[in-house]
């Protein structure tokens, strides 16, 4: 085989191992009807019951990924045994990159994962908080943060993630955005970002130099 043959068949493999894993995350969110209970997209997200069984929900979903994963990865390492192919490496090295992106954390403080369980129970608590912020406190999720509808009270720092819904951008728009961020949002999560604490640490080395 000639080289650029070789190259194409290297990349078709991490397309497919990184998209395969994200299955779960574009079926169940995006061709199923799980529209019910919340706002449609882009709208701000009330906090409530309905909310937090979402957020549950997609929770499973994401690890549901991990299921689908190791079919990509099961089947590259197989044929990798018998010969250097490079499209079984391309979908080792897709679910690798898949699997480092899911581990890494965004947010030290928030724990692991792109829905922690710690994030989940911080939405949870906002349903009922001990002291509001006003006397009509009302907590929507925007996209940045959790903030009171009356007052603008930023009560949680943490921009909302993908929740199932159908985008106002389409399907196939949707789909692709979820793709690549993995149901993440576009927006860094806080100052306590892995990457705001990296590049903070490597400025303090930098000054005492």
């Amino acid at each position: 085989m000639s080289l650029s043959t070789d190259v194409i068949r290297l990349v078709v493999g991490m397309l497919i191992g990184m998209i395969l894993p994200r299955i779960p995350l574009l079926f169940f969110t995006r061709f199923l009807n799980m529209e019910q209970g919340l706002p449609p997209h882009p709208d701000s997200v009330p906090i409530g019951i309905p909310l937090v069984q979402r957020l549950l929900l997609m929770r499973r979903i994401h690890f549901m990924c991990w299921i689908t994963a190791t079919l990509p990865l099961a089947l590259g390492l197989w044929i990798l045994q018998n010969s250097p192919d490079p499209f079984a490496f391309g979908m080792v090295a897709g679910v690798s990159w898949f699997a480092i992106s899911r581990i890494v954390p965004e947010d030290i403080e928030q724990g692991f994962g792109i829905l922690s369980m710690s994030v989940i129970k911080s939405v949870n608590n906002l349903r009922e908080p001990e002291t509001d912020c006003c006397e009509q406190a009302e907590y929507y999720w925007e996209v940045r943060s959790i903030r009171c509808k009356q007052c603008r009270f930023v009560a949680l720092e943490h921009p909302r993630p993908d929740l199932g819904r159908i985008r106002s951008d389409g399907r196939l728009k949707g789909s692709l955005r979820v793709l690549l961020m993995d149901g993440r949002s576009i927006f860094p999560p806080s100052n306590s970002s892995v990457v705001s604490e990296g590049s903070k640490l490597l400025s303090k080395i930098a000054e005492e130099e």
